[in-house]
């Protein structure tokens, strides 16, 4: 998708910055805290980013995140497994708060056509047309008018400018060249290469420093970060004992929002690529895990947008299958709970999933729909279309449902409903 992940140290005081600046101006002296104390610390933050983005609070959740990240990445290192957790969480909000940005323009941009020749309604402007003779004369003397008047103001702006500069030069030269002239001989007599920079090469090189440091988008943050996740958990894995079903199952679901993030960059190849290795990864879970269900909707979504049409459906016919046998499980478990609390958590589960396969059932005829228009464009130019149109920006893969695009909306198929 792009290079190699940065130090995330940026990611943390970039985003975090908010939360770190009362600390900073603080005239009394620090306390250095233990291990034992920012590790205590760390976990409240984890523990209230975690809240945040359950309820839908986005960017609370990336600062608190960002904080913790901070906090544990400077006292045991980038790489220490104390770091995994906050890392795969602050990506995960990262990535939906890129979400809410795209889906913020998308409002923005919708009504605007998409094609520059369409036609512009100008009927509060008078046709030139249907103008007479006389007037058509009289707008001409106008327009004439005023263009000379900008003329002769332009000239009068640049005489008095041209003066003013010719009287600080005079100033300078007056009173306060002893110090420039004795740095530029100096330089002179030292064949020195560095000149007097003007004020005007000065701005620019300073707006050229800004640009080239621009910061980059919460998207690329995500990937950067998941990427420091997945480094982290591969690592757990090789080398500790315990909790390794749990690492393994963490591995996969980041290297699943890799591949939601190449979704949302648009870069639908390498979606497919990331998301089918978390395939390879699903073996040791239940058999109706609803992450191995997640995955295949996602990975049939990624090979929608590549318009692998046929594979799609069978990914999707796969996250059906998968949230079917998990309803049934749950409705046999419902029957021998005694708990009024498991049972409560029980019937909501089943609710959400019978909610559901009928959506992604609907995704399988959209993915159908597109198939077909994908048909008919290649019988016109020669070539596949671009069936999504390229001006959509709602691209959010954040669920496992898809609403069945509306009769002529080719970018609605990328909007989702219920969350896995």
């Amino acid at each position: 998708m792009s290079p190699e992940p940065h130090s995330p140290t940026r990611h943390y005081k970039m985003t975090a910055s908010a939360v770190t600046a009362p600390a900073a101006q603080s005239a009394s002296p620090v306390k250095t805290k233990s291990p034992a104390e920012i590790q205590e610390d760390a976990n409240s933050l984890l523990a209230t980013g975690k809240r945040h983005l359950l309820v839908g609070d986005v960017p609370a959740a990336v600062s608190c995140l960002a904080r913790c990240c901070e906090l544990l990445s400077a006292q045991f290192g980038e790489t220490a497994k104390e770091c995994a957790e906050s890392y795969f969480y602050y990506g995960k909000s990262l990535l939906e708060l890129s979400r809410m940005e795209s889906g913020v323009l998308g409002n923005a941009l919708e009504g605007v056509p998409e094609d520059s020749d369409e036609k512009v309604d100008t009927s509060q402007v008078e046709d030139p047309e249907k103008l007479t003779k006389d007037e058509k004369s009289e707008v001409e003397d106008k327009v004439a008018e005023a263009f000379d008047y900008n003329y002769k103001t332009s000239e009068i702006i640049q005489d008095e400018e041209e003066a003013a500069m010719d009287g600080a030069e005079t100033e300078t030269d007056g009173s306060g060249m002893e110090d420039e002239e004795l740095q530029e001989e100096d330089m002179e007599t030292d064949d020195s290469p560095v000149k007097k920079m003007s004020p005007k090469a000065k701005q620019d090189s300073e707006k050229k420093g800004t640009e080239d440091e621009e910061e980059p988008s919460n998207l690329q943050l995500a990937w950067e970060v998941l990427e420091l996740a997945k480094v982290v958990y591969t690592k757990l894995i090789a080398t500790e004992i315990k909790d390794k079903d749990f690492f393994e199952e963490r591995l996969c679901s980041t290297m699943l929002h890799l591949g939601e993030v190449s979704i949302e960059n648009e870069n639908y190849q390498q979606a497919v690529e990331d998301i089918k290795l978390c395939l390879t990864k699903q073996e040791k879970m239940p058999e109706d895990a609803r992450l191995r269900a997640e995955i295949h909707y996602h990975l049939g979504l990624a090979q929608a947008f590549h318009q692998q049409f046929d594979e799609s459906i069978e990914s999707h016919k796969a996250a059906i299958a998968i949230l079917k046998e998990r309803t049934k499980n749950l409705k046999v478990m419902e029957t021998s709970s005694t708990s009024p609390r498991k049972l409560a958590e029980t019937n909501k589960e089943i609710a959400e999933l019978e909610a559901l396969i009928p959506e992604i059932e609907e995704k399988i005829v959209d993915t159908k729909d597109m198939k077909k228009e994908a048909s008919k464009q290649k019988d016109k130019s020669g070539e596949k279309g671009d069936v999504f149109g390229s001006s959509s920006t709602d691209k959010s893969t954040a669920s496992i449902a898809i609403k069945r695009r509306s009769s002529g909306s080719e970018s609605a198929s990328k909007k989702t409903a219920a969350a896995v």
